[in-house]
């Protein structure tokens, strides 16, 4: 049994043909739903020209286009400062002294258990009762750093110790320091295993930029609120365009995700690969070395023959 499948049995042909009928089952049941949810809207007139009329207008197109990239750079700006946090906020979790541990973990634990929404509600009642008066975008990516720096943490400590402990004991026995071993020799081999969840991570930031609507900023679920209030009967064409918009973005991301697991895959097949082939090369010299040995003993034998 391969190492692919040791922890998973592939299915026998009765179990394919049940989950086929499943499929096809769920596939009907979800065309059915859709038809249903349409014939609805058809009847209540969502389908109707003069509620889609305002968004074939170029002034909107570049609203939303606006709102979007408003999106977009709030997640960017939280995604380099909270993944800039989250490593040593992780590698202090791992620390071997106790006051850093305590105090990492005590971060990690107070800013994963309160809910983001109410995060940004506190720092914009917060920061300017003490002098602090920033923009909505400082509020905002303020709240989504803590909270997602204290998220990722977890993620890049779990990426840490999911590295065998052999790594960090062969850079120790070259005469590596013990923060030296974990910066030059875990940590990079540990981003690279990470490096889909950090896409995951980046999505849910992307997501959560739609919190900031309460500040508020505007970012792009701001902007079709505002749509909807200009044009009441487009409430629901507006929702319907900005989930686009967001799904866009999203696919993109899993699309990176899985072309980094696809290549991390292949490469790691590769080594495999590598590693057969040098491990049957050597046992076929080692498979050699004993008749090589056996026919440099008989030489000898054979020349005394040919003397004689």
């Amino acid at each position: 049994m391969s190492a692919d499948n040791l922890l998973y049995e592939p299915p026998g042909p009765v179990a394919r043909r049940r989950n086929r009928i499943i499929s096809v089952i769920g596939v009907v049941l979800l065309f059915c739903f859709m038809y249903a949810v349409g014939h609805r809207l058809e009847a209540s007139g969502q389908f109707d020209a003069h509620r889609w009329k305002i968004f074939l207008h170029p002034g909107t197109l570049k609203f939303l286009f606006d709102g979007l990239m408003a999106t977009l750079l709030a997640a960017v700006i939280s995604t380099v400062l909270a993944f800039s946090l989250a490593v040593p906020l992780a590698m202090a979790r791992l620390s071997n002294r106790f006051w850093v541990r305590t105090l990492a973990a005590g971060y990690i634990g107070c800013f994963r258990a309160v809910p983001l929404l109410l995060l940004i509600l506190f720092t914009v009642i917060l920061l300017p009762s003490i002098g602090l008066h920033w923009s909505a975008l400082g509020y905002l990516i303020f709240g989504m750093v803590l909270h997602h720096s204290a998220m990722t943490a977890e993620v890049v400590r779990a990426g840490i110790l999911s590295l065998g402990r052999g790594q960090k004991e062969a850079a120790l026995s070259i005469g590596m320091r013990d923060h030296q071993a974990m910066m030059w020799v875990v940590l990079p081999q540990a981003l690279k295993l990470m490096l889909p969840t950090l896409v995951s991570a980046v999505l849910a930031i992307v997501q959560d930029t739609s919190l900031g609507y309460i500040i508020p900023y505007e970012e792009l679920l701001r902007r079709s609120q505002q749509i909807s209030s200009f044009a009441p009967q487009s409430l629901l064409q507006s929702a319907f365009i900005v989930t686009v918009m967001y799904g866009f973005v999203s696919a993109l991301l899993l699309a990176l995700r899985r072309w980094i697991e696809r290549r991390q895959a292949y490469d790691s097949r590769g080594h495999r690969t590598k590693t057969a082939i040098t491990e049957g090369n050597f046992g076929a010299a080692v498979e050699v070395a004993p008749v090589m040995q056996s026919g440099l003993r008989s030489a000898p034998d054979r020349m005394s023959g040919r003397d004689q």
